[in-house]
């Protein structure tokens, strides 16, 4: 037997998934998880010119040093640790959507978390420290929470919708 009544209920969950996971929202979790997906995806499915395309494409948004670059899968991934970092924190930014802040509070998270990466890479410039993954990693997502946190919020607000 089919149903073909929805339940009050069943109407108010789905508006409220809806507002939730609004378009720009699920495209900054869908970009910020790819270069995660990617190298596994290379390393276990026969992508072939499709796969070195879709690696290429990082190509021109990071400068994909060797030293710089995790491997996942035995893979390297198509983007540096710190992209890596931002790429994460865009995914899991625009999931999580906290805290809701003034406009004015999200300008000042987004230069601390700026002056976080720059911090770092001008320490390990000036030879103070080698640098690692786990810092580029984390200055990176940082600054790229910040970002889609930020985006999500500015986005609720614009559609006059709660805050979550």
């Amino acid at each position: 037997m089919i149903r073909e009544k929805t339940t009050s209920f069943e109407k108010e969950i789905g508006e409220n998934a809806m507002r939730r996971w609004s378009i720009p929202r699920a495209a900054f979790v869908v970009v910020g998880l790819s270069p995660w997906l990617l190298s596994p995806a290379r390393a276990w499915l026969p992508l072939g010119e499709a796969g070195a395309l879709l690696d290429a494409a990082f190509g021109a948004i990071c400068h994909r040093i060797p030293e710089r670059t995790l491997t996942l899968a035995g893979v390297a991934m198509p983007v540096c640790s710190r992209c890596a970092g931002i790429f994460a924190g865009a995914a899991a930014g625009a999931l999580v959507a906290r805290p809701a802040l003034s406009p004015g509070a999200w300008r000042l998270w987004m230069i601390a978390a700026s002056l976080a990466m720059l911090a770092d890479v001008v320490a390990r410039g000036a030879g103070l420290y080698p640098g690692c993954h786990a810092a580029r990693l984390a200055t990176g997502f940082s600054f790229g929470y910040t970002i889609a946190a930020a985006c999500v919020d500015m986005l609720r607000r614009e559609r006059g919708q709660p805050s979550a």
